[in-house]
């Protein structure tokens, strides 16, 4: 089946798209910042990615009126700034047991966790170079950043930057 042309939809209503894939390639010059070999498939998607591989994606959690944070106790207008919640994430291979069934080495385990604890770090000093879109001065609305790590799950662990903010 083909996917939708989407050839004549205005500039306007791809605010969202254009948001995703800035975040993404935002992650990955802060990667390149520290050196750290970022995965070459890297993509942005709305729904938990599926982890099949070494992967970088950004994942769309939500998107509401008002600004980070803002727990909408009262109305809002609809000028006010769009906010979304979206999860980065970070896959990575991580030692799996052996084919007779050892498990990996206490040092195999500890390399690989000190993989997860770079992406973990670098994803968290992402975050305050995601808070610069603004017209006036140097920091747009502010945002909420949290970073967890799932336990390893088919031979892959991932990483994952939670992040609200607003859409420029």
């Amino acid at each position: 089946m083909p996917l939708t042309d989407i050839s004549s939809v205005t500039d306007e209503a791809k605010n969202l798209v254009n948001f995703l894939q800035e975040v993404l390639d935002r992650i990955v010059v802060v990667y390149g910042s520290y050196n750290m070999p970022v995965p070459s498939r890297q993509y942005f998607t709305m729904a938990t990615p599926t982890v099949d591989c070494e992967q970088i994606s950004v994942s769309f959690t939500q998107m509401y009126i008002g600004t980070p944070g803002d727990e909408a106790t009262e109305p809002r207008r609809c000028s006010d700034p769009r906010t979304a919640t979206i999860q980065v994430q970070v896959a990575r291979a991580v030692p799996v047991a052996q084919g007779n069934g050892n498990p990996p080495s206490a040092a195999d385990i500890q390399a690989g966790a000190t993989v997860a604890a770079l992406d973990a770090w670098i994803l968290i000093e992402s975050a305050s170079g995601l808070d610069t879109w603004a017209e006036t001065g140097p920091y747009g609305l502010g945002v909420i950043a949290t970073v967890d790590a799932d336990p390893p799950e088919g031979g892959f662990q991932t990483t994952r930057l939670t992040l609200t903010m607003a859409i420029p």
